[in-house]
């Protein structure tokens, strides 16, 4: 299709108004990025990905070893690990991650606009197209997650050119098209291409019901076969990414707390699937309209389609499926936003035309409307949204009808859903540019280009910004135990809880950031530790080095990144073993799944608990305190007895917040170390309902009391408990693995050992299928060594030793994807000579 100059000058205008938006919302102060995810996230892991392609050459990765003590890659696929967005990026190293992943979802949006523009004028007049691309364009979801979680949207070019390739699909033209876009959608964001496939079906039915005036049940199958055909090719293309990912969602994908009944698939008027809320398709009260014109329409194409779009805005078990049986969230509808948009420019141009009866739709949508909000549970300021669109779209109507000024059906129709989209986006806290300059500053990576040159393998904690940081790999040779993704090894994750005993501060477990834990810090191998705050730095870290405002420091006596020792215990005594004993148990043995001879000793000395001092906001009653505080307050709470700096502290108390009046977050700090345990119907509940902390007093004093900080809200606290142990216990001798740097990299770690006993191996990544070990050229048998980590027996003496991760089903994926690129090439081949001899 050819643009006339209207056609450019509309697109130029809606460009412009984006543009400006983008302009107002960052105001040269802000990165085009939310605080919620965008630094932590979305940036952080694509930037990873390239440096570890340019570390090893690898395309076709399967470990990650520098994050999360070392994941399999494809947990971490869904932030764009095969994404041609982010693969191109691999061509401009001279491009920080940062500022690409700004840049391209701007475009993102603006390619998002002119394809949808363009395909709207394929149906509707210049000036039709142009308001419906306006709306578009301010939907709930588009433009706000375009900053905030970008794989929400930026599949939508491939999406809209794939349902213009439909159009020349069932027209004889390029059908390729069709697979070729379906796959690069798959490969941009495979989560929400579940649904993207769907709404590709649903579009292609209703193109063939459009050109087949006399449809019939063998010309449906025959045609739906062929053209699922299509569909199916494009997945079978992308195997190298989906069958690894699958495993990894299978294994490691935790379903949360989304307390999904038979009450949650009750069919209802759930108007939150369709409108203003940016994690849904996020249209106007119009868009009922739409759909309940389009389901009384004469035309059987458009009567399918608003029927499709209707049980899926009443029918919770679709979004439940879609979502892959995690949770009834109205998320993986946002691909379906075009065809929203589809219907709702059949009904303004049936409006402007004058062939809609607008009374009884206008008492229909009057009725839904009040379903949707007295039936189901809204916010007041959804409830507003719905009585102001309602009041606004009736009004331009009526003056609509008088009139026949089609600016005030635009604004009619617009209005409300622009108030809320820019209310939203404005809502949202983007990423200041000073702190996005700060967490990427020359200074952290000269301290982080330290770390990378030692010639031992160690990780590093980094206290700068911890959230935003998480999964910020400096350079190829900087490890970390951090992570923050949506699939992640879980026996590592409930390491770090509920056996290495990790504060948990966030409403999400997934979020494994850096620890105020010495425990921790020394288990991991965390030798060094990054920060710009001296009071982080705990005790037993010297500093060694400086850069601006940062400091480096560094532990001598953390456990070696792998290691080897005949002091074992095994898994049944090991459980039988209550904090903080079974912590002290991992420090001076490996635990085995054997049973073992050696029976447990503990050099933890249980002191009197502390006493938290009542007041206004604390009452005490039977060993139980009850909190009912309107605002956070802080004490400052004596300790049993003086703790030394080579002292260690542990302190633990059960938390329950589901109690009449409370059922809201509740958290309590001591000396910054932070808990957290989620409002009870939270969706990602963490289940945090027992508070561990791990106390030191700093570097050179020791301490007699401790600051405690206290939510706002009611919760009880009870069973108070406190433990010290003198940190030279936990210092043990063991046989070193010394990793040989210039052969480990990217899916293989070479090194040597020196073993004085028989014993077992071990070394800090988190276990999972897919490791092979070789000791001196010969294969072992891995096991799983801690409850969470990969080991294997070993025998006295000096050895070599190899150990080789190749994700599950990478292999079979990359042969179904070739096989698959074969077959497309055919598939073109076939229609270019078809598009020919029909000519």
């Amino acid at each position: 299709m050819r643009l006339s100059k209207k056609n450019i000058i509309h697109l130029c205008v809606l460009t412009g108004i984006y543009l400006l938006f983008v302009l107002a919302l960052t105001r040269f102060k802000f990165a085009y990025g939310s605080e919620l995810d965008w630094g932590g996230q979305h940036y952080a892991i694509p930037d990873y990905f390239r440096k570890l392609f340019y570390k090893t050459g690898d395309f076709f990765s399967s470990f990650a070893p520098n994050i999360g003590c070392g994941e399999n890659i494809y947990n971490l696929s869904y932030y764009g690990l095969y994404s041609p967005i982010i693969l191109f990026s691999y061509l401009l190293p001279f491009v920080k991650m940062s500022t690409y992943i700004q840049i391209v979802s701007i475009i993102g949006i603006i390619a998002s606009l002119w394809i949808f523009y363009i395909w709207m004028r394929q149906k509707f007049t210049d000036n039709t197209a142009f308001a419906l691309s306006f709306v578009f364009l301010f939907s709930a979801p588009l433009i706000f997650h375009s900053h905030r979680h970008i794989m929400f949207v930026n599949y939508m070019p491939f999406l809209l050119l794939g349902f213009m390739a439909i159009e020349d699909y069932f027209e004889g033209k390029r059908k390729y098209m069709v697979t070729l876009w379906a796959f690069l959608m798959l490969m941009t964001s495979y989560f929400f291409a579940v649904s993207g496939l769907a709404a590709m079906a649903v579009y292609g039915v209703y193109r063939w019901l459009k050109i087949n005036e006399k449809p019939t049940f063998k010309k449906f199958c025959k045609d739906g076969t062929a053209f699922a055909f299509r569909l199916i090719l494009a997945v079978i293309m992308a195997c190298v990414l989906i069958l690894p990912t699958l495993h990894c969602m299978l294994s490691g994908r935790e379903a949360g707390n989304s307390h999904v009944d038979l009450k949650s698939f009750i069919p209802g008027v759930n108007l939150k699937f369709l409108l203003y809320y940016h994690y849904s398709m996020g249209l106007c009260l119009f868009t009922v309209l739409s759909i309940i014109s389009a389901v009384f329409s004469k035309q059987r194409c458009r009567r399918f389609l608003g029927i499709v779009m209707m049980v899926i805005a009443t029918c919770p078990i679709i979004v439940y499926m879609l979502n892959g049986t995690l949770y009834v969230d109205p998320k993986v509808l946002i691909p379906f936003l075009p065809l929203g948009m589809l219907l709702f420019g059949h009904t303004y141009f049936d409006i402007i035309r004058g062939k809609l009866k607008l009374k009884p739709l206008a008492v229909i949508t009057l009725l839904v409307a009040l379903a949707g909000v007295f039936w189901f549970k809204t916010t007041k300021k959804v409830e507003f949204y719905i009585i102001l669109d309602f009041v606004v779209l009736m009004s331009s109507l009526f003056v609509y009808r008088r009139c026949k000024k089609e600016f005030i059906l635009n604004i009619g129709m617009s209005l409300c859903l622009v108030v809320s989209t820019v209310y939203a986006n404005f809502a949202d806290k983007l990423v200041p540019l000073k702190e996005l300059d700060y967490d990427n500053s020359s200074d952290m990576n000269t301290l982080a280009d330290y770390v990378g040159s030692q010639e031992e393998i160690s990780r590093t904690s980094n206290c700068v910004d911890e959230v935003n940081t998480v999964n910020m790999i400096y350079n190829a040779d900087y490890y970390t135990m951090s992570i923050y993704s949506s699939l992640h090894n879980k026996d590592y994750n409930k390491f770090y809880y509920s056996e290495i005993y990790n504060e948990n501060s966030y409403r999400n477990t997934s979020l494994t950031t850096q620890t105020r834990s010495l425990i921790a810090d020394m288990y991991f191998s965390n030798r060094y530790l990054i920060t710009d705050d001296p009071v982080k730095a705990v005790s037993g870290y010297k500093k060694i080095k400086e850069s601006g405002s940062l400091s480096l420091y560094e532990n001598n006596d953390v456990l070696p990144f792998g290691y080897a020792t005949n002091a074992l215990i095994g898994r049944k005594e090991y459980n039988s073993l209550n904090y903080p004993y079974s912590v002290e148990a991992l420090f001076n043995n490996i635990i085995v799944e054997d049973k073992t001879e050696k029976s447990f000793s503990s050099d933890i000395k249980k002191v009197r608990s502390i006493n938290f001092t009542e007041c206004d906001q604390i009452k005490r009653e039977w060993g139980k305190y009850t909190i009912d505080a309107k605002k956070p307050f802080t004490q400052e709470i004596t300790l049993p007895e003086t703790l030394t700096n080579n002292e260690i502290m542990f302190v633990s108390f059960n938390v329950n917040n589901d109690i009449k009046g409370g059922r809201k977050d509740a958290w309590v700090s001591i000396n910054g170390n932070k808990n957290k345990l989620t409002a009870p119907d939270w969706k990602y509940y963490n289940n945090n309902r027992r508070f561990e902390y791990v106390i030191t007093t700093g570097q050179d004093y020791s301490a007699d009391s401790v600051k405690v900080n206290f939510s706002d809200g009611k919760y009880e606290i009870t069973n108070v408990r406190c433990y010290v142990i003198d940190k030279d216990s936990l210092v043990r001798d063991v046989d070193p693995f010394m990793i040989d740097k210039k052969t480990s990299h990217g899916d293989v770690i070479n090194g040597t050992i020196d073993v004085k006993n028989d014993g077992y191996f071990t070394i800090s990544i988190p276990y999972t299928d897919g490791f092979t070990a070789e000791i001196d050229g010969k294969e072992v048998q891995c096991e799983k060594t801690d409850t969470a980590f990969l080991g294997f027996k070993i025998p006295k003496g000096s050895h070599s030793i190899k150990i080789t991760f190749t994700a599950p089903l990478l292999h079979k994926g990359i042969v179904l994807s070739g096989a698959g690129l074969l077959i497309f090439i055919a598939c073109v081949i076939i229609d270019r000579r078809k598009s020919k001899a029909s000519k």
